[in-house]
């Protein structure tokens, strides 16, 4: 009888066993899925992170050269176009800003760079920045009536908002 109980208790001990066993095999396996899982979330994030930075990279280079596409716009807009008619070295000339202005502006599209330039448009915070607001009836408020300054996006980031004055009632 006694020897039954043993074999009771060594069958009872090892079940105890073969269940903590089962439950550590458990938990491990649990904690590689865990871990196979948190380690495939830091490669797809490096992997942004990586491509966020080549896209990304020129942005400084960009926003200065802003500066001097605009300069490019400013020049030919203030460039009597009658006078040209008139004027051969300044119909050259005026040609020549023109040809550099459009050349810049496709190398920006080929780099994903994009001109905002939102005349008649509603204001949107997140792409323009109002510094005046002008009473008009004819227009819906916060339409955007005149641009002081384009603004510029790179890979559908903003580097530079666009300056605007926009209507109030």
């Amino acid at each position: 009888m006694q020897e039954v109980e043993e074999k009771k208790e060594k069958q009872e001990k090892d079940n105890s066993i073969e269940e903590n066993l089962q439950e550590q095999i458990d938990n491990l396996k649990d904690l590689l899925i865990r871990e196979k899982a948190e380690n495939e979330n830091l490669r797809k994030r490096f992997k942004k992170e990586l491509e966020d930075t080549h896209k990304f990279a020129i942005s400084k280079f960009v926003k200065n050269l802003t500066e001097q596409v605009e300069n490019l716009f400013r020049a030919s807009d203030n460039i009597d176009l009658k006078s040209c008619e008139e004027n051969s070295e300044l119909k050259t000339l005026f040609e020549g800003v023109e040809i550099t202005k459009k050349n810049l502006l496709k190398v920006f599209h080929d780099f994903d760079v994009e001109r905002i330039y939102p005349i008649n448009q509603i204001f949107n915070h997140e792409l323009h920045e109002a510094i005046s607001q002008v009473e008009d009836e004819d227009k819906e408020p916060n339409t955007i009536i005149n641009v002081v300054q384009a603004g510029y996006t790179i890979n559908g980031r903003l580097i530079k908002p666009a300056v605007v004055i926009v209507t109030k009632k």
